[in-house]
């Protein structure tokens, strides 16, 4: 379940394991009582009212920054099942979970070639791996500029690229496959 395709329309509070950049947070969010679009979104010490409605396949979620302000967030699920974060320009991929099932194949070092594909089309702008890299989980590899909006792309797992696809000014399609890193199924030295 993401949070992208859901707005809590009854009294059910979600729990919810959300992940950015590697970064791991425990999110609830509860329907505001008498607002049927108004949802308490909270973090460890962080609490928001957001107004939260359907727009074009995602969601609008207008958050309060001060007495006279707000700030429009947009939400887009992804093919893989993240989520596609929006705010100033600036676009995040986020990983939505509920908790109940284990992490999936790729965070949790399932053996094999795990691909890191465009999002979107776009013109690549930074390449930061070389086939033989080390990377870990979470590590950027490369970044596509999208409408104007760079994003950056992480390695699914911990691993070794045995594969870079492109290269820096290059153009690509949504779907293209940029960056293949494979499992390391090494055991760890030990001290």
């Amino acid at each position: 379940m993401t949070a992208v395709s859901q707005v809590p329309t009854q009294r059910r509070v979600l729990r919810l394991q959300v992940e950015i950049a590697g970064s791991l947070r425990q999110v609830t969010v509860e329907p505001v009582a008498g607002d049927s679009s108004q949802v308490m979104v909270s973090w460890d010490d962080t609490r928001y009212v957001v107004d939260a409605v359907p727009r074009a396949g995602g969601l609008s979620l207008t958050m309060p920054v001060g007495p006279w302000a707000s700030r429009e967030v947009t939400c887009h699920a992804l093919a893989s099942g993240d989520v596609r974060i929006g705010l100033d320009g600036r676009q995040v991929t986020v990983r939505v979970g509920d908790g109940r099932r284990g992490r999936d194949a790729a965070a949790s070092g399932a053996a094999g070639d795990h691909a890191i594909v465009a999002s979107m089309p776009g013109r690549v702008v930074r390449v930061s791996v070389e086939p033989g890299d080390v990377v870990t989980r979470g590590q950027q590899v490369v970044a596509v500029e999208a409408m104007k909006m760079e994003n950056a792309l992480a390695s699914p797992i911990d691993g070794v690229v045995s594969e870079v696809r492109v290269a820096v000014d290059d153009t690509v399609e949504a779907a293209t496959v940029l960056v293949v890193v494979s499992a390391d199924d090494t055991e760890p030295a030990t001290p």
